[in-house]
């Protein structure tokens, strides 16, 4: 039987994978914002770069960020775990309470981005508002996909919390 403090760190590392496949889908918005700028020469081509770019370096800055995070939070959640077990499996409890009422929030935030992404498109005249509902569009759908994994790996761990017996292991 594992460990709880390796279900912690699990999951942990696919929060890691996740900000490091936004952080990735950024750079490829990046290349293409750079592409656009070297290549474009209509006026939709020339629109998307701003966009573009300011799509690509959120989503990078945001990725790198939450890999930053969770992997200072590995450290910081061995070192909990080892000083106060109970404390920390109750604190864990109540973070994921936490975690798992923002998913919510966020797939109807993200909804609303990709309606305002598709107004912008279709009722914005000209390339620059279809480029913005572009970009906007792209970027409620990347964090839909993403947080759809973070939050099925969300509540297994919380399932893993609440199922777990201090000295005995978690009952899975």
């Amino acid at each position: 039987m594992m460990d709880f403090i390796q279900y912690t760190i699990n999951w942990c590392r696919g929060e890691i994978f996740e900000g490091r496949m936004l952080a990735l889908f950024g750079v490829i918005v990046l290349i293409i914002a750079m592409l656009y700028w070297v290549f474009g020469n209509t006026s939709f081509a020339k629109a998307m770069i701003l966009p573009f770019l300011v799509l690509g370096f959120f989503c990078t800055s945001g990725g790198l960020g939450v890999v930053y995070t969770n992997q200072q939070r590995i450290v910081t959640f061995e070192k909990q775990f080892y000083t106060d077990e109970a404390g920390f499996v109750e604190a864990e409890k109540e973070r994921m309470v936490f975690f798992l009422n923002r998913y919510p929030a966020t797939m109807w935030g993200m909804a609303a981005t990709i309606l305002v992404g598709l107004c912008c498109f279709l009722l914005w005249a000209g390339p620059y508002g279809r480029a913005v509902g572009l970009a906007l569009i792209l970027f409620g759908f990347s964090i839909l996909f993403l947080d759809h994994f973070s939050e099925e790996r969300a509540r297994n761990y919380q399932h893993v919390i609440v199922n777990y017996l201090p000295g005995k292991g978690a009952d899975i």
